[in-house]
């Protein structure tokens, strides 16, 4: 018999529990037990008490009622957990399967989720994935369905009251052996979404319980609905039977890799990237086939008629006026400047063709006053701004850096960027007025810039490239070539930065979502800039749907932060990163 050593570790869920006491510490306790006894009774006892624990906890995770995790307020918030019954069903019976899987799956389609997403949920079971997205701030809409009624009931009574109606679930009827009196059949099913929507589709535990002609109509319903950038992330089984491609039943489906990728390609879509295996399941990325048949999209909020379209793109009258008088200060406007920039410590001269100038000088609902000081306390905002992003981007320890403000007017913000000790400042802008004007009176050393993007160049690389409000002006035609040209001014492991009209601007362009095409982009032939052509510098709304794309065909550099309606409240800013 083995000699019980108090002094030997103990391995196991004994060892981590109760770890071996020593037998001098019980020496002369109990009445005439022997140490080792007392402690193997002391270790059964204390063993039965958390076994008594852990039983209460699963008696509640495993009730038949959804599991509440907060009270009064925080359940309003927090959705419940479904009940054990409606777990099961979903593949995840038990708490534990039920939020590692939707805590691993959450982690893994964020890291590839896009600003200002639509998404899809193929085979959505109780709303796992919608319950720990329910806020995100990159979904827009989330649409999920699945056959089983009674997830998707839960999802409709419990999670949508609590996380919003930007949340979707429905029911589809289809036939299978977890619906075996549905009436669709699977290779007739139609995702509930429309044509070329989808920003990011995924089908978790789906393919491993499709039959093979079920699996190519699920995929090409996949093709039919994402966007023209948009992903899909499907998993599946790896092992099929030897000397199969694809095998099993609807209960469990095994596949070889390269024939699902096959088949994905047969559907019109690419692989983008092999992930790995992840909960026993085999993951990939696929993204849409270039050359693949073009889809058929639509608005978001519908398809316009032709007059509809042609009206909306009409060049509209207002903006700035133009200048009185040549744009001549009064004494009043010289008094105030001189006011206003004294109490930020800039130079008071302002340009009589400066447009930002007299868009606040002439607004209706603004005395001049405060006109006046708006326009110097917003360009001191805008330079304290770009210089926490910067210093958030490089530390505080890179001095100087090498920045480019781009389309820089006449130095409403140049002026206050000059303070700053850190910037090796070059300020740029097509009229020569204001090359004239930044050098001789704000005192930047400043580049003429081009009407083209391709005739664009600079005599030497940048840290960082800032843009305000010059992308919320380009038209299609440019704004991707702008983009490029910027991007290859910028030395390695740079960023440009620059902003755009985006959802929370429509209000302001008095326009809505609807609007914008099939791409998100939405272009009209007005601007404030009277001296610039309206066709190729106008007022323009770039979603991210547009923007995330553009990006990447333009230089194939990821977007490396976003932030909506980061400036003014309404303007989205981009940052983008040079590659080292």
């Amino acid at each position: 018999m083995a000699n019980l050593n108090a002094t030997q570790p103990r391995k196991g869920l004994l060892g981590t529990l109760f770890p071996r006491m020593s037998a001098v510490g019980l020496a002369g306790e109990g009445a005439g037990k022997s140490a080792n006894v007392q402690a193997l009774e002391m270790e059964i006892s204390w063993l039965k008490m958390q076994l008594a624990q852990y039983q209460k906890e699963q008696a509640q995770f495993e009730g038949p009622d959804p599991y509440v995790l907060g009270t009064e307020h925080l359940s309003a918030i927090i959705p419940p957990i479904p009940a054990a019954g409606v777990r099961a069903t979903a593949g995840s019976p038990s708490m534990a399967g039920y939020i590692l899987s939707a805590d691993a799956w959450q982690i893994l389609i964020s890291k590839f989720l896009k600003p200002n997403s639509l998404l899809l949920d193929i085979g959505c079971g109780s709303g796992k994935m919608a319950r720990n997205l329910a806020y995100h701030p990159h979904v827009r809409k989330y649409v999920g369905f699945d056959v089983l009624k009674d997830s998707i009931d839960f999802c409709n009574q419990v999670l949508v009251p609590r996380i919003g109606d930007k949340f979707e679930f429905h029911h589809l009827d289809v036939l299978s052996c977890y619906n075996p009196q549905g009436a669709i059949k699977p290779t007739e099913v139609t995702f509930p979404a429309k044509e070329g929507s989808v920003d990011f589709a995924w089908g978790c535990s789906l393919f491993t319980h499709l039959l093979e002609p079920d699996a190519r109509h699920y995929l090409r319903e996949v093709r039919r609905t994402l966007a023209p950038a948009g992903m899909f992330l499907p998993t599946i089984h790896i092992h099929p039977a030897p000397g199969t491609r694809y095998s099993g039943d609807e209960v469990k489906i095994d596949v070889d890799i390269d024939y699902f990728v096959e088949m994905c390609d047969d559907a019109g879509l690419q692989l983008a990237v092999k992930l790995g295996e992840v909960l026993g399941q085999y993951a990939m990325l696929f993204k849409v086939k270039p050359g693949s048949p073009a889809t058929t999209i639509v608005n978001v909020g519908g398809v316009k008629s032709e007059a509809e379209v042609a009206e909306a793109s009409k060049p509209k009258t207002g903006g700035v006026p133009v200048p009185p008088n040549d744009g001549a200060l009064t004494e009043e406007m010289l008094r105030l400047n001189r006011h206003w920039a004294e109490q930020e410590q800039v130079t008071a001269s302002v340009h009589p063709k400066d447009f930002i100038f007299w868009f606040v000088a002439t607004h209706p609902e603004m005395s001049l006053e405060n006109a006046t000081k708006y326009y110097f306390e917003d360009g001191a905002r805008s330079a304290a701004k770009l210089d926490g992003h910067l210093t958030r981007l490089f530390g505080e320890e890179k001095k100087p850096i090498k920045l480019l403000e781009f389309a820089s007017g006449y130095g409403c913000v140049s002026r206050h960027l000059k303070k700053n000790p850190r910037f090796d400042l070059t300020s740029c802008d097509i009229h020569p007025e204001a090359i004239e004007f930044l050098t001789n009176e704000i005192g930047v050393h400043a580049l003429q810039s081009a009407h083209t993007p391709e005739g664009f160049a600079t005599p030497k690389k940048y840290d960082a490239i800032f843009c305000l409000s010059f992308f919320s002006h380009m038209p299609k035609s440019t704004f991707g070539r702008w983009i490029k040209a910027l991007y290859d001014s910028l030395e390695p492991g740079g960023y440009l930065l620059f902003t755009t009209h985006g959802v929370k601007s429509c209000q302001g362009l008095q326009i809505t979502l609807d609007d914008a095409d099939e791409e998100g982009f939405w272009f009209q032939a007005r601007s404030e800039q009277h001296d610039l052509d309206a066709a190729e510098y106008g007022l323009t709304l770039s979603l991210p749907q547009y923007v995330v794309p553009i990006v990447h065909k333009s230089v194939g550099a990821p977007i490396a932060d976003f932030r909506q309606a980061e400036w003014w409240y309404h303007q989205d800013l981009w940052i983008v990163k040079k590659a080292d």
